[in-house]
């Protein structure tokens, strides 16, 4: 079971970096107003945020 927490751990801290640099991204572009991506760049970090919470209510339940 140890292993199985280890594991949601490191995909948690893999998402929650992945998120945040998406969400870096974003911001970048942000300077172009007409930029189509930055909206989908959004979901897509929010949606990361969702996974990231999910993952740490599984590791919870695990430990």
């Amino acid at each position: 079971m140890d292993s199985d927490a280890a594991e949601i751990s490191s995909l948690t801290t893999v998402i929650a970096d992945a998120a945040q640099r998406i969400g870096s991204l974003a911001e970048h572009r942000r300077s172009d107003p007409d930029d189509p991506v930055v909206g989908r760049l959004h979901e897509i970090e929010r949606q990361l945020t969702t996974v990231q919470r999910r993952l740490r209510d599984v590791g919870r339940a695990l430990d």
